[in-house]
């Protein structure tokens, strides 16, 4: 049904990209967090152990009548899944790098303004990760740290990284009714940032949900519905906070295709979702296109 129905290889989430928006809370407007990228089906699915290779490949766009963004990224990863328990669950750790060419375009009095910035952003790492499975009910917990080693000066308009350190932690859980032929996923975050010790600024907690409800066609492939809910929950703080700053919030919904392929001895998965940002609340609107790449090795 779903040789690899791992939420190993389909997680991590970060945004380097940090955008000059005053009116909204989170320095810069920026946030480590972007839809869609905790996984779509399976995304707390147990695997066994070994290593596991996973690639994303994204395109995102977004803008206003003043203000236009455009983010290309590719985030290759790597998953071990060990054969070690740890309060019963099955203990995984593994990182992803990231690299990226972002652009952004501001318009002011009528005079537009361009800035462009490309190089490696700041990694994602899972030092721990746990998962359990009973039946048809998998469950998964993990703490993500977002390492800041993106290139960054505070003096330019567009950076790689954030300068700041990230504390994601997640739970998540997957139900796969009917021996399998469904699959109802939902993973909940809750983030923590650090200081940037070259501002004094620090961006206050911030809370996202992911999503997904998939059917299989057949063994191999699956089609279903993705989507995504962010909001920042607690105010900024330090230095250069904006009077009557409002935190951002945005929900994103769209359609996800999987297919499982034989190339060898392997399976290898492919996985293509596009989402689309609604109810957007003080943050550009935009949509994402995603293709994952995942095999074990």
């Amino acid at each position: 049904m779903k040789t690899l129905k791992n939420f190993l290889l389909q997680t991590t989430a970060v945004s380097c990209v940090a955008f000059s928006m005053s009116v909204n809370a989170a320095e810069g407007g920026s946030s480590q967090y972007l839809p869609g990228f905790y996984g779509d089906f399976g995304m707390a699915a147990s695997s066994d152990s070994g290593n596991y290779l996973s690639n994303f490949f994204g395109y995102n766009w977004a803008g206003n009548d003043d203000n236009g963004s455009s983010l290309l990224f590719e985030l290759p990863g790597v998953m071990r899944v060990t054969e070690q328990k740890l309060l019963g669950g099955a203990y995984s750790f593994g990182f992803y790098p990231y690299a990226l060419h972002t652009t952004y375009n501001t318009t002011n009095n009528g005079v537009k303004k361009e800035s462009a910035r490309g190089g490696a952003g700041d990694m994602y790492a899972v030092p721990i990760l746990l998962s359990w499975q009973w039946d048809s009910l998998s469950f998964v917990a993990f703490e993500g740290i977002v390492v800041p080693t993106g290139a960054y000066d505070k003096n330019r308009d567009l950076n790689a990284g954030r300068n700041t350190w990230t504390f994601d932690n997640n739970f998540g859980v997957t139900w796969n009714p009917d021996n399998g032929k469904y699959d109802f996923s939902m993973m909940f975050g809750y983030m923590v940032n650090t200081e940037n010790n070259a501002t004094h600024y620090r961006t206050g907690d911030e809370v996202h949900v992911d999503y997904s409800a998939g059917y299989y066609v057949m063994p191999s492939l699956g089609i279903g519905v993705t989507g995504s809910y962010y909001r920042q929950v607690v105010d900024d703080s330090g230095a250069g906070v904006p009077v009557n700053a409002i935190s951002g919030e945005y929900s994103s919904i769209g359609p996800v295709v999987t297919y499982t392929v034989k190339m060898g001895e392997r399976d290898v998965n492919f996985s293509a979702k596009w989402l689309h940002e609604y109810n957007v609340n003080n943050h550009i609107p935009g949509d994402y296109a995603i293709l994952r790449t995942s095999l074990k090795f």
